[in-house]
């Protein structure tokens, strides 16, 4: 079970940092970013000797709801003594030994209600030797020859129709079968509707009839009877287009690049996750 949700692509919202000195001491419900995305080095953001001590700093990230309700939206990268933008906290002090995160360069992040914002950050990772940032993801920028990327993603939209619903079934119009009995068109509440008749089931031809041949061939494996007579369809109201409006319709399309297509039609797997975690 474990190995399978390692499988699945992980796009839940990141919503707290902290950075360590030790690699093996991450908090619990952390993740730490120990090595390179690009060249699978030491990923330690510090990177100096201080009269013979070795320091490190090593960045962690936690997709647990704590606190509830927010999540990170954006990371930047300032100068020691710059003031952060407004709106943004920065990472100051290691987590637990509380010693100095950064010098000469800050990391900041800014945290956001979830209500509030469409984007999330859900990965972020360090480049050791590139400086421009892989596709799909934003450069916040550099510390001590390191480069931080990031990566956004569409929060998971809540769930507002029944959970027993397809999300295509939302736009079918019911059928006959669907309605009571009292609406149906054959209801005998409803004796002057009229119903459309069965057609006639078709008459196999003579063999001996030349002119019948084709039709033979074309309707012989069919039945004349489908049990679907009588049964109306139709589209739903609010997918159904009228031709003067098809032209404005079509008007409206336009070309989307790989990156909207994947910001537009993203999907978590949150569900999938969450059903696999109560298992």
């Amino acid at each position: 079970m474990k190995e399978l949700l390692n499988a699945l692509p992980d796009d839940r919202p990141v919503t707290a940092l902290c950075l360590i000195s030790d690699p093996t001491k991450c908090p619990a419900d952390y993740t730490v970013v120990a090595k390179s995305y690009d060249q699978d080095l030491d990923a330690d953001l510090w990177k100096d000797r201080i009269f013979g001590k070795h320091t490190t700093r090593y960045l962690c990230l936690s997709k647990s709801e704590v606190p509830a309700g927010f999540v990170i939206d954006s990371l930047c990268i300032i100068n020691e003594k710059d003031i952060p933008p407004n709106g943004y906290v920065v990472l100051s002090k290691t987590y637990g030994s509380e010693q100095k995160a950064w010098r000469k360069r800050q990391l900041c992040y800014r945290l956001a209600e979830k209500s509030s914002v469409f984007l999330a950050v859900t990965d972020i990772i360090i480049l050791s030797k590139a400086k421009k940032a892989p596709d799909g993801f934003t450069l916040a920028g550099e510390i001590n020859g390191l480069v931080i990327c990031y990566k956004s993603a569409p929060l998971p939209a809540e769930p507002t129709a029944s959970p027993n619903l397809l999300p295509y079934q939302k736009n079918l119009k019911p059928t006959a079968f669907d309605q009571p009995s009292s609406l149906r068109s054959n209801s005998p509440s409803r004796p002057n509707v009229p119903t459309r008749p069965a057609p006639t089931p078709s008459i196999n031809p003579s063999p001996n009839s030349a002119n019948n041949k084709k039709s033979a061939i074309s309707s012989g494996t069919l039945s004349g009877f489908t049990g679907l007579e009588g049964v109306p369809f139709g589209l739903s109201s609010q997918i159904q287009c009228s031709s003067s409006k098809s032209s404005s319709v079509v008007g409206r399309i336009r070309h989307k690049t790989p990156q909207e297509l994947n910001t537009e039609f993203s999907y978590s797997f949150s569900n999938e996750r969450e059903a696999m975690m109560r298992l």
